[in-house]
């Protein structure tokens, strides 16, 4: 049923935004039809294929350095609970910063590279990740862990054998929100001091008034978000399906 529900949504948009057109009476300069955004996309596919991977690259990067450190902090916090009393008041007034906030300070320390966009990147997706992993880890069945005890497992084999699959469904579900929030981040970041990626392209649109290349980055943007989620999902069924097996 899921799959019906996007064939309705990709058939139904552009749909939609042509109705808009038509009956807005705005200029094609203003609000631009669906069709002549696509002929833009197609005509210019490889500025938008380049700004597109740049995006992609600076989101993957802060998203893994931010899934690396989730799970190291993680199970810190299980195996050392002090250390979350320590740290999470740290953490709650870094998540309540607004990044666009950050982005500034980043820039002016760091100057204008790729380190600010990736230092974002991890900030928006480390919350949710840890957040989650903390949980499942703690989720572990009670009974499984005691019997582990009593047979004189190690900490390790306790950790790989019986907390991490507890895990694996509260980390995956995390992916969800925080893999598409990376793309939205890394896209926030490069308003502020790149001159390559969407972000980039979306401010000079405005500054140009190029209303078909701000659609089109938005329509790009807005697939790689459903692209993301429903690879997100997939791969989750999939690991479940490993996990039960």
């Amino acid at each position: 049923m899921a799959r019906y529900g996007y064939l309705i949504m990709i058939v139904s948009l552009p749909i939609i935004w042509q109705i808009l057109v038509w009956t807005s009476g705005f200029e094609p300069f203003i609000l631009p039809g669906p069709v002549l955004v696509v002929k833009h996309l197609i005509n210019d596919w490889s500025t938008f294929l380049y700004h597109t991977s740049f995006t992609m690259l600076g989101a993957l990067v802060g998203y893994a350095f931010a899934n690396a450190f989730a799970i190291a902090i993680a199970i810190l916090f299980v195996y050392v609970p002090s250390v979350q009393n320590i740290l999470m008041p740290w953490f709650i007034v870094i998540k309540n910063i607004p990044y666009v906030v950050i982005a500034p300070i980043l820039i002016l320390t760091l100057g204008s590279t790729s380190l600010p966009k990736i230092i974002i990147v991890f900030i928006v997706t480390f919350f949710p990740l840890v957040a989650n992993i903390s949980a499942g880890l703690r989720s572990a069945d009670d009974v499984l862990l005691d019997r582990m005890r009593v047979l004189n497992a190690s900490r390790w084999q306790i950790f790989w054998k019986v907390r991490w699959p507890a895990a694996i469904p509260y980390y995956m579900a995390a992916h969800e929100i925080a893999f598409t929030g990376a793309i939205i981040a890394a896209i926030v970041a490069e308003f502020f001091f790149s001159r390559e990626g969407l972000g980039y392209l979306i401010v000079t649109a405005m500054e140009t008034y190029r209303a078909d290349t701000l659609y089109g980055v938005t329509l790009i943007a807005g697939l790689l978000g459903v692209g993301n989620y429903l690879l997100v999902v997939r791969l989750r069924k999939w690991v479940m399906r490993w996990q039960e097996a």
